[in-house]
C-alpha cells in the first residue's frame, strides 16, 4: 500500500474530502495539516520504504546543522 502525500507540504497528511467519487465526480483530497489547507485532485504517492528513507536522510541533515 502506497503513501498519499500533499502536494503543497509533502505530509503524509491527505484525505478524501467528499464521499461521492468515482466516474461522476473526481476524488478530492483535503490536507488536515493546519498550515497547509490545500483541496485538490492532485496527490504524490511514494512507497512507504522510499517514504521511511527520506525521513531519516532529513533527520540526519537535521544534526549535521
Amino acid at each position: 500500500m502506497n503513501i498519499r502525500l500533499c502536494p503543497k507540504c509533502k505530509k503524509p497528511t491527505l484525505k478524501q474530502a467528499t464521499n461521492v467519487s468515482g466516474w461522476l465526480a473526481p476524488d478530492l483530497y483535503e490536507c488536515t495539516d493546519d498550515k497547509c489547507g490545500y483541496i485538490g485532485r492532485i496527490y504524490i504517492e511514494v512507497d512507504p520504504e522510499d517514504y521511511k528513507l527520506e525521513d531519516e536522510s532529513d533527520l540526519d541533515k537535521e544534526e549535521e546543522m
